[in-house]
Order: C-alpha cells, then sequence, then structure tokens
C-alpha cells in the first residue's frame, strides 16, 4: 500500500492489486459507445499515465456510462468511465478538472464489482465524438 496526496487529500492504495484485478466485471466492453470512450482516453497520454500510476488500465473500466448529448445517434457523448481502485480515500470523495476531463475519487459510487475488499473509483467523465467505426 502506498499513501499520495492529491489537492489536498491522502489517498491510499494498493497499486500491484488493482493491476492485477480482472473479473467480468472489468473486462473490455466491444459496443459502440465504450469502443469510442477506450480510443479517446488512450489518445490521452497524460490521463493513461495518470490511471496507470494507480495500477489502472483504462481499457478496463468497471463501467463506462454514456448518453448521446446532442439526441443524435453517432454525435456528441458523454461519458463517464468507472475504475475500482484497491485502498481508500482518507478524506471526502473530491474532484478536479486534468487532463480536459474531470476526474472523481469516490468512495460510494453505484457501479458493478466483486470486490470484498476496501476500495474506492475513480471516475473519469467527459465528452467524445462518437463514430461509426472506431
Amino acid at each position: 500500500m502506498q499513501t499520495i496526496e492529491i489537492r489536498s487529500a491522502k489517498v491510499t492504495f494498493d497499486k500491484e492489486k488493482t493491476k492485477a484485478y480482472r473479473t467480468a466485471f472489468n473486462q473490455p466492453c466491444d459496443c459502440l459507445y465504450c469502443r469510442n470512450y477506450y480510443r479517446e482516453v488512450g489518445k490521452n497520454a497524460e490521463l493513461v499515465a495518470f490511471l496507470r500510476d494507480f495500477g489502472i488500465d483504462y481499457r478496463h473500466a468497471e463501467e463506462v456510462f454514456s448518453w448521446d448529448v446532442e439526441k443524435k445517434r453517432l454525435s456528441l457523448i458523454h461519458c463517464i468511465g468507472h475504475y475500482g481502485v484497491f485502498g481508500r480515500l482518507e478524506a471526502e470523495d473530491f474532484a478536479f478538472e486534468d487532463f480536459g476531463v474531470k476526474i472523481s475519487f469516490q468512495s460510494n459510487a453505484m457501479a458493478p464489482c466483486d470486490r470484498e475488499e476496501e476500495y474506492f473509483w475513480i471516475c473519469v467523465e467527459g465528452d467524445i465524438s462518437c463514430t461509426a467505426d472506431p
């Protein structure tokens, strides 16, 4: 376990345990919205590195919520990717904007998982363009 400080909040986490965690809940989805989400996150090297520092492979979100912002299929979509991290927040939930997205640290977000040990979520939120074949 290691503890770091982000925006004056202490976060304790197990990078190796988070990195090794793979279940049916965080297998990559092949739907159009998830493919677009993973494509856009993958283009953001700073965000990918930030997630990797916690042991997160950006292609293994436990949940990606998406909705069509412009009410037109295959246009601008708003996404929130939930990534589980083994550990705990030593403060209240918090959020900030960086790397062109909103990043939230949440201890009580509602996303499916089967973890039995202490964990929290890192959520990545933003608008992306959706294409038919990413």
